[in-house]
């Protein structure tokens, strides 16, 4: 038996024995009785099992003989309950014995991340324009400048090894030639003509180089001008400091602005460019083309550029070069002819002098007066023909393959 229940069933028992040897009566006055009585029930009802409670119902007693009994009953109660069990231990587990104690992390401090100030987002310009086909500058002949007027043909190639005297000229100059093929011997080199079917020294030619140069193809309508830079320069803000610098045949769009700035064109916020250093194009089909024209080759001598309608929309623009001196002629005109290589000399009535060969991509509008390949210069922008309309190599080859005979032709003076 446990020693708490063995203190219940004894303390239950002493309750009555209390009861009947020491609840004599008395004389004591109504408050002592009330006083007695709270002792006068069993222990066990109100007490828990402790001797430290079962001598508070025993001290308040005033006779030595209740506390003589009372002593006697408790060593009897103790004895007859025996020894407490003894308290189970928890045995140690195979831990190990040093156990790393935990460090405990700092715990981070939220810092407030300061919220960025919206940006405005602007949506990038979908594409509006793309370059030819480089493809289309290939050209069927390599070319070159004569630079000595007494230049020989020879024959043959034996007859220019030997210099014999079988040789001829050509019949203008300043003349350009076509060239095939070249041989060496002996550290000098010799190019074969294939348009006066003779050989040339190397000597008297200097090679050239076309243009690479290309106009643009409108991938949709644009409601802006836009255009080419002509010559290196730089942009300026409205105080007059430079912004960046920009490459000949740059393309370049006018940028709306509530800004003015004398003799300048906006392409950018607060970026300006000289309009004289720029060849501009209007998109919109111009006056001169009339209400019933909608598919035509447009010629503005005053801007130097060419632009191709089609079902009354811009579809293509470039750089050209026209005649010096007002050599080209403006009017309404429609394409008379094509061919794809000829060989240019000025008319009779003419007082230039020039011998062109292989010329590419011929078309002409009006006698010899025409649209063609210029393979011998790259001053695209400005004047520097003899009165035909200089396109370079790949917007020629484009042009002619655009253009049918009998194609509107409108060359303006332009403003």
């Amino acid at each position: 038996m446990s020693t708490r229940a063995c203190w219940r069933k004894y303390c239950c028992w002493i309750g009555h024995v209390d009861k009947k040897f020491f609840n004599t009566k008395d004389t004591k006055s109504t408050k002592d009785k009330r006083t007695q009585r709270s002792f006068n029930f069993p222990l066990c009802n109100f007490v828990p099992a402790c001797p430290a409670v079962f001598f508070r119902g025993i001290v308040f007693r005033k006779s030595f003989s209740s506390m003589v009994f009372c002593f006697l009953i408790l060593v009897f109660c103790l004895s007859a309950c025996g020894p407490a069990a003894p308290t189970p231990t928890v045995s140690p587990t195979n831990a190990p014995t040093n156990a790393p104690t935990a460090t405990p992390i700092p715990t981070a401090t939220a810092t407030p991340v300061p919220t960025p100030t919206s940006l405005p987002t602007f949506t990038p310009e979908p594409a509006w324009y793309q370059a030819l086909d480089p493809a289309l500058g290939a050209l069927k002949y390599q070319y070159a400048e004569v630079v000595n007027k007494k230049a020989k043909v020879y024959a043959s190639l034996q007859d220019a090894l030997g210099k014999t005297g079988n040789y001829g000229h050509l019949p203008k100059f300043p003349a350009y030639v076509a060239y095939t093929t070249r041989e060496t011997h002996d550290s000098s080199i010799f190019y074969f003509d294939p348009v006066n079917y003779g050989w040339i020294n190397g000597a008297d030619l200097q090679l050239l180089t076309p243009s690479t140069y290309t106009g643009l193809l409108l991938t949709r309508e644009v409601p802006f001008r836009f255009g080419w830079v002509l010559a290196d320069t730089q942009s300026v803000n409205a105080d007059g400091a430079t912004v960046q610098a920009y490459k000949r045949y740059q393309v370049v769009r006018e940028v709306p602005t509530g800004a003015q700035k004398a003799g300048f064109i906006a392409i950018g916020a607060d970026e300006w460019l000289l309009e004289s250093a720029l060849a501009l194009v209007n998109p919109a089909v111009p006056a001169e083309a009339g209400p019933n024209t909608c598919r035509f080759i447009y010629a503005n001598l005053a801007t130097q550029t060419l632009s191709v309608y089609d079902k009354c929309k811009l579809v293509f623009a470039t750089l050209i070069s026209s005649g010096k001196n007002s050599w080209t002629f403006e009017g309404r005109f429609a394409i008379l002819y094509k061919v794809d290589y000829s060989s240019i000399t000025p008319p009779a009535t003419s007082t230039s002098e020039y011998y062109i060969e292989g010329v590419p991509y011929f078309m002409t509008y009006s006698g010899n007066f025409g649209f063609h390949a210029a393979y011998w210069h790259d001053a695209f922008g400005e004047a520097a023909s003899h009165g035909c309309i200089n396109l370079a190599p790949a917007d020629a080859k484009w042009l002619y393959d655009w253009a049918g005979l009998g194609e509107r032709v409108i060359i303006s003076a332009g403003k």
